[in-house]
Parts: structure tokens; C-alpha cells; sequence
């Protein structure tokens, strides 16, 4: 089971701001589950995954916040999770930033896509999950385009899902097939199929 929160920061605060929210959120998430577990209390941005010393084992917490939102998840297995923000500036680069990504079936897919900017977004969260949930492992990768989509699906030992409007891509990865998710708001997953590609 993940439960998930995604929630407005308010214009114009610092990544600090967004980081606390994100950690009250957390908060929120484990006393719904019973648990007493301070705001305070949870690891300092940027100091790796989110931890905090009353959430049991079995449990595991993930962040991921860019400009005015930010997005807590809860979860009964390791998950990694990626927001994006659509930037036009990304649009007016976006054949040198495809060319960055690591897998060449991915590249093209996002260039003959109908929306190549959003396609571009749908590969790079889940590059940026996929890297927070091997993080979570404590089997980092080298960086977040060492990742490989290939391992994401059926034929892949990993499951993901996505969900994407006009100017946000949310992704979350995890290594189990049949995990239940719950969102606050509800939000549209879309579970990803064998062989899909962005």
C-alpha cells in the first residue's frame, strides 16, 4: 500500500519551504497509520531518502517537490518518486536534453511522439524514481541517467506508474506488481505496459 499527498507550497518560498512541507506531510501520511512521528524528527533535506527514527521497518517514506508543489508518499515497500514542472526553456533544448538519456529505443520513441516535451518528462521522472528507489535500497547508481527504463514492466523486475496534465509528470517506481496506491487528490495513474515507452 502507498498512501500519497500531493499539496501546493506557496508561491515564491525557498526548496527549504517545499522540503518542510513535504516532511509535515509525511507526518500527516504516519499518523494516519497510527504513528507519532514529529515533524522534526524526519532526516534534513538532502541528506538522502527521507528517514525518521519512530517509522518501523516495512515502512518507507519518499518526497519529491518542484516549484509549488510537492508530493509525500508512504509506502509498505521501498518507492521512489519524481514530480516535474514543464519549463519552456526544456522545449526550446529539448533534442539535446533527449540526447542525454541513455537508451536509444527511449529517444526515439520520445521524438516521434505526438507531444515529444511531455514524453521527454514521462522518461525523465521515471530515470529520477527509478534512481530514488535503487537510493532507498542503499544501491545508489552513479547518477540518475545510469538508470535504465528497460528494467520497468513485466519483462523488468521493476512497476511503474505515471501520471501527467498540460504542465505537471508525477512517476513512482516499485518492486511490487500489485501495489495499491492511494492519492490525496485522487489523481488518474496510469499503470505502465510491457514494453511501453514514453
Amino acid at each position: 500500500m502507498l498512501d500519497l499527498v500531493m499539496a501546493r507550497v506557496p508561491s515564491g518560498r525557498d526548496r527549504g519551504a517545499a522540503s518542510w512541507r513535504g516532511r509535515e506531510l509525511l507526518s500527516r501520511l504516519a499518523r494516519r497509520r497510527g504513528l507519532d512521528c514529529p515533524v522534526d524528527g524526519w532526516s534534513p533535506r538532502g541528506g538522502g531518502p527521507p528517514g525518521h527514527p519512530a517509522l518501523p521497518n516495512g515502512l518507507y517514506a519518499a518526497l519529491s517537490h518542484r516549484d509549488e508543489r510537492v508530493v509525500a508518499g508512504l509506502a509498505s515497500c521501498p518507492v521512489g518518486l519524481d514530480l516535474e514542472h514543464a519549463r519552456a526553456r526544456h522545449a526550446r533544448r529539448l533534442a539535446a536534453l533527449v540526447a542525454r538519456l541513455p537508451e536509444p529505443e527511449v529517444r526515439r520513441a520520445i521524438l516521434g511522439a505526438g507531444d515529444p516535451p511531455a514524453a521527454f518528462y514521462r522518461a525523465w521522472t521515471l530515470h529520477e524514481a527509478l534512481f530514488k528507489l535503487a537510493s532507498l535500497a542503499g544501491r545508489p547508481p552513479s547518477a540518475v541517467l545510469a538508470t535504465r527504463l528497460a528494467s520497468l514492466g513485466p519483462g523488468g523486475h521493476l512497476q511503474a506508474w505515471q501520471w501527467q496534465d498540460a504542465a505537471w509528470t508525477l512517476s513512482i517506481c516499485a518492486p511490487e506488481a500489485r501495489l495499491r496506491i492511494r492519492a490525496a487528490p485522487r489523481l488518474p495513474l496510469v499503470r505502465l505496459a510491457s514494453g511501453a515507452l514514453p
